[in-house]
């Protein structure tokens, strides 16, 4: 009895379909499952709560290069990541990953972050170099910047650790941000957030002037992108002055194992 394909990416370059039975692709498809939950991407949360403005593709390129280190040891400072490697992170397919990580890799030199902690607040950029995409090989490479490192490297405290597999099939930078803000706080599942500071971590303070606008395209679809793809339930309500909204209240939750789909 037949019960279905995969098509596998077998000896590297030749692809074949292989016919399994129905017990075998449970057993795939949860193994599958149990690597992925192992991938994990760490930061400082001085990092998590840093200002910054990162496209959809330099966010996914710089978390699959995280998810790939021991945030515990020193990790090296060049990063190379393969065309094949970043789809498998990201569930996607080889043509679009090639795409985004030139796209990544073309911009990601522009891009600074602000990050404060106790000692002092400073802007600098995530790279050191431009990030170099090797077309005749299906990689991307970039050497991380000195300041970037103590973010990221030899972390022993005060820092926020999720899966991948949550935020890879997020489809909007602002639903990353968000769901990395709210899993600072996942012993408490709650987090409220002056409206001032939040739009600052979005790199938002001269956008959206009216709160219906900010809801209407960044918090809203964020939102609904981590309750349908993450293993959060997210639900949020406003804070107000008067009539003035200040401040966002999300509380949120771990959905159960079922409901990630698995049965």
């Amino acid at each position: 009895m037949i019960g279905g394909e995969i098509y596998g990416d077998i000896h590297k370059d030749k692809w074949r379909v292989l016919r399994f039975s129905p017990l075998t692709l449970i057993v795939v498809f949860f193994l599958e499952f149990f690597f992925m939950s192992l991938v994990k991407v760490t930061k400082s949360n001085y990092l998590v709560e840093a200002s910054y403005n990162l496209s959809l593709q330099e966010q996914r390129l710089i978390l699959a290069c995280l998810s790939r280190v021991d945030p515990r040891s020193e990790i090296p400072k060049k990063v190379t990541i393969s065309v094949s490697d970043y789809a498998d992170m990201m569930q996607m397919d080889t043509k679009n990953a090639h795409r985004e990580l030139r796209k990544a890799a073309d911009k990601l030199y522009d891009r600074s972050i602000v990050v404060s902690d106790p000692e002092k607040t400073q802007e600098f950029r995530w790279i050191q170099s431009k990030a170099f995409y090797h077309k005749g090989e299906g990689k991307a490479s970039f050497t991380w910047s000195d300041d970037v490192l103590v973010y990221i490297s030899q972390l022993g405290r005060c820092f926020t650790s999720y899966q991948l597999t949550n935020v890879a099939r997020f489809n909007s930078s602002y639903a990353i941000r968000l769901y990395e803000l709210l899993m600072q706080f996942i012993s408490t599942r709650d987090r409220k957030i002056n409206l001032g500071d939040f739009k600052s971590l979005f790199n938002l303070s001269d956008k959206y002037p009216l709160f219906r606008d900010l809801n209407k395209w960044v918090i809203k679809p964020a939102v609904k992108e981590i309750n349908e793809f993450s293993n959060l339930d997210v639900f949020y309500t406003t804070v107000k002055k008067g009539r003035r909204v200040v401040a966002l209240q999300f509380d949120f939750q771990e959905k159960k194992f079922l409901q990630l789909g698995i049965s």
